[in-house]
């Protein structure tokens, strides 16, 4: 009886897995695929090996002889997208930023209409962009292009996003209604809108079908859906929201690149003397309104929208469409050849090129000069590839000036706007000049392509080690400059006399223990003068201070509701060392400042602003848009809980040029105890580390863009036909440095696929490569090592094939082709 070595019934196999067969004593074992293809055709022995090939489910393995099939064993062929290299960097990469595109909270699901919808994320152009990545894990992706089609309005838009809404009227509801860009649910159980700035939507509709049509293969759902992508992409060349007819391309108000809020003053502007608008921080920054509004051309709304001119033209011409195909053909050319004109400066796109050219917006920066992230996205757009040369230089040049505590050059804008923009968008957050891995990304794919691979492959590696830096999570923005801590000189204050709680949960006589909780207490904390949270302190000693080491304010019986600290000095800043316990939410005691003049400054201490608990410390205050005001300044652990600990505060002293006479803390007086280990003085504004994570971008958007990099640029597969297939192979891992991988790309929703095995021999200056594929062919790209001078030959199968070679920029590659299911062993030898 035929059966697999080493395999259970129902085991499965896996693309390029040796097979043993088992039980084959004479005639001809025939291998086929899912699809009954032959992929291995071999005289039978006892024991007979095979690699697995071919389209991906039941395969057989068929016992022949004299024209009859004796005996067949079917065995299942499965597979997951994964990357095996030497030393396992870019396989840990992978599965990081597959983890970090499942961490997201938007992805989800909706009712509308009595069908449920899923996608990625709420908003079509950031699911679109996740697509990149998660195409390759996962298999419902129809049903969210199928939202945005469904509910496309009357006159070709599509939504920009949807969202869960009562009948009760909202917000949206006041800012967009004016051009019909909300849309409620019949039964007001959710919303569509569309941002009334924005003008990619569209052309990220094609792009979400093309890419969908791809991974699922489904020609009949991708030709019923074409007339509504017509329909949209007519609307973006014809709405006067949308199309410039004075350069003949995509327009909008002044945004940072493709999103939607405009500066403050084109936002005023905009609203043409609305007070519905007007009423939204002094003019809604995503209205625009012909007439009012200052429009311009940003490039990446055309560089996207030619791009997906050439994707809808690849879908009609699948169709049948030629005709139809040859208009979009056309409007895609003719609309990158009028941008270049308008907007190309020779480095890099121009961010914005306003309609009149009397229009000066002072953003105190060059606007000319500022490089934007669609140039990044442009790339893989279609450009030339001196143009894509240009701008990965231009990237390189950013590289090598960096400013202080950058993450890398994957800007948003850069340099950022000076001027009109704040809150959210402040200078190094978000959109106004945060780091990117969308942009990190789009670049390493257009590095790998155009003969940067170097370039590429160290993108790739300094994201892995951010996101390693930051808890294995790649956060899709990251502040763009930090500055070090200022030079400043502290004074810490002796608080040993007033001191009356020790740290230890016993205490002594007269001595009430931390809080009075026995081993529950803070007995590890360090004394004497320490450098906590980067602050210089003086920690009274318990062992040299009768048991005392903290200040300990409460209402309870034993503790003090009181202590006052002489001081006679001037400060800018105080900082304070410090812990709550068992207090109610709410003030937990308070700082009066006195004078030598007489005067007082009263500062509340509030839990949660200020300070928090001594269990599980968590810093607290500030906020997204304003400066740290707490850290944690030490932890340990007692024999009740794990971790314990105290923050630092710092309060900037509102009279810095006053002398200081004495500090004086009073305790709560609802209740809980108020413990504070340190006072310390500054004479500079208080200053904590800010964190490096930005804000404002979904992060399984950012992680995408680099799996994108990953599959396309460092493994090389890309899919040139549908559900692979026809696909490229260009495995460039000699630009890593790396000798052996493995690469299996799959599409889920289809079981399309593309896998192979990649060996260097240097010494013997020979590349091998063992493909197997669930499609009829490969068009193989091999990046040879660098100093490679030509192609001495290729040979696959062991039989010499035709090839050329050429050269990328200074890469060298050697072409040709591979056809038919039947795995295939590739040899290029070198010189």
């Amino acid at each position: 009886m035929l059966r697999l070595k080493n395999k259970a019934h129902g085991e499965p196999l896996e693309p390029l897995e040796e097979a043993v067969l088992l039980g084959a004593e004479t005639g001809t074992v025939v291998v086929r695929d899912a699809a009954g293809r032959v992929y291995a055709t071999l005289s039978a022995t006892p024991e007979l090996a095979f690699r697995v090939s071919g389209a991906l489910g039941i395969h057989s393995a068929a016992l022949e002889a004299n024209g009859r099939t004796l005996e067949a064993l079917r065995f299942p062929v499965a597979a997951v997208t994964k990357i095996e290299d030497d030393g396992g960097q870019f396989r840990e990469l992978l599965t990081l930023l597959y983890a970090t595109m499942l961490d997201f909270s938007e992805t989800g699901m909706t009712l509308w209409n009595g069908r449920i919808y899923k996608f990625f994320v709420r908003w079509l152009r950031d699911h679109v962009h996740t697509l990149k990545g998660m195409k390759y894990f996962y298999n419902d992706l129809k049903s969210a292009i199928d939202l945005f089609k469904e509910s496309q309005r009357e006159d070709g838009m599509i939504w920009d996003n949807v969202y869960e809404r009562t009948a009760k009227p909202n917000a949206w509801d006041m800012r967009f209604s004016y051009g019909n860009f909300i849309r409620p649910y019949p039964d007001y159980s959710g919303e569509f809108k569309r941002i009334p700035v924005e003008n990619d939507v569209e052309y990220l509709f094609i792009e979400g079908l093309y890419y969908t049509w791809k991974a699922t293969g489904d020609d009949g759902w991708m030709t019923r859906t074409l007339d509504h992508a017509i329909k949209a992409m007519n609307y973006s060349v014809t709405d006067p929201y949308r199309w410039s007819e004075k350069h003949k391309l995509l327009k909008r108000g002044f945004t940072i690149d493709t999103w939607d809020f405009q500066n403050k003053e084109d936002a005023i502007i905009s609203a043409g003397g609305d007070p519905v608008h007007l009423s939204f921080g002094g003019g809604d920054a995503m209205v625009v309104k012909v007439g009012h509004t200052r429009f311009g051309v940003m490039f990446g709304d055309n560089t996207g929208y030619a791009a997906s001119c050439a994707y809808l033209a690849e879908m009609l011409t699948h169709a049948g469409r030629e005709a139809d195909a040859a208009v979009f053909a056309a409007r895609g050319k003719e609309i990158k050849e009028r941008l270049d004109q308008l907007a190309w400066n020779g480095k890099h796109y121009t961010h914005h090129v306003p309609e009149d050219p009397n229009v000066k917006r002072d953003l105190g920066v060059d606007l000319d000069a500022q490089v934007s992230l669609s140039n990044a996205y442009s790339l893989n757009r279609g450009l030339t590839h001196e143009q894509c040369a240009a701008i990965i230089r231009t990237y390189q040049g950013i590289r090598d000036h960096l400013p202080e505590g950058s993450p890398g050059e994957w800007y948003t804008i850069y340099p950022p706007f000076e001027k009109g923009y704040g809150g959210h968008n402040a200078k190094w957050q978000y959109m106004n000049a945060g780091v990117t891995p969308i942009v990190a990304g789009e670049l390493a794919h257009g590095a790998f392509e155009h003969g940067f691979e170097a370039y590429g492959v160290d993108i790739l590696r300094r994201v892995t080690e951010l996101t390693k830096r930051h808890g294995t999570h790649l956060h899709c923005c990251y502040v763009g400059s930090r500055s070090p801590a200022p030079a400043r000189t502290f004074t810490p204050l002796d608080l040993s006399k007033q001191a009356n709680a020790s740290f230890d949960g016993k205490g002594a006589p007269g001595v009430p223990g931390w809080t009075g909780e026995g081993e529950n207490d803070l007995h590890e904390m360090v004394s004497g003068r320490q450098k906590l949270a980067e602050i210089d302190w003086l920690i009274a000693d318990p062992a040299a201070n009768g048991r005392r080491g903290c200040v300990a304010l409460s209402p309870r019986e034993g503790y003090a509701m009181r202590a006052e600290i002489p001081v006679h000095a001037k400060a800018a800043s105080l900082y304070f060392l410090h812990a709550i316990s068992s207090a109610p939410a709410g003030i937990a005691g308070s700082i009066t400042v006195e004078y030598v003049d007489g005067s007082t400054f009263i500062k509340d201490v509030v839990r949660g602003q200020n300070v928090n608990g001594w269990w599980m410390p968590e810093a607290c205050g500030g906020g997204r848009h304003a400066a740290p005001v707490t850290a944690v300044a030490w932890s340990g652990k007692n024999k009740v809980c794990s971790n314990v600990g105290v923050l630092a505060y710092g309060l900037d002293h509102p009279k810095p040029d006053a002398e200081i006479r004495r500090i004086v803390l009073d305790g709560p007086k609802a209740g809980g105890t108020w413990l504070v280990l340190g006072v310390t003085l500054c004479d500079a504004p208080v200053y904590f580390p800010t964190s490096p994570i930005s804000y404002g971008i979904p992060d399984n958007w950012g992680a995408a863009a680099v799996v994108y990099a990953l599959v396309e640029g460092l493994a090389g597969i890309k899919d040139e036909g549908v559900c692979y297939e026809r696909a490229q192979v260009a495995p460039r891992w000699t630009s890593a440095g790396v000798d052996r991988a493995r690469a299996t790309i799959v599409y889920p929703a289809s079981g399309g696929y593309v896998a192979y095995d990649f060996a260097h021999d240097a010494a013997r200056k020979r590349l091998n490569l063992r493909v197997a594929s669930s499609g009829e062919g490969c068009r193989c790209h091999v990046l040879l090592p660098a100093g490679a001078s030509k192609v001495a030959g290729v040979d696959v199968n062991g039989k010499p094939r035709a090839f050329t070679a050429g050269k990328v920029e200074g890469s060298l590659y050697a072409d040709f082709d591979l056809a038919g299911a039947d795995l295939r062993d590739v040899s290029i030898q070198y010189a």
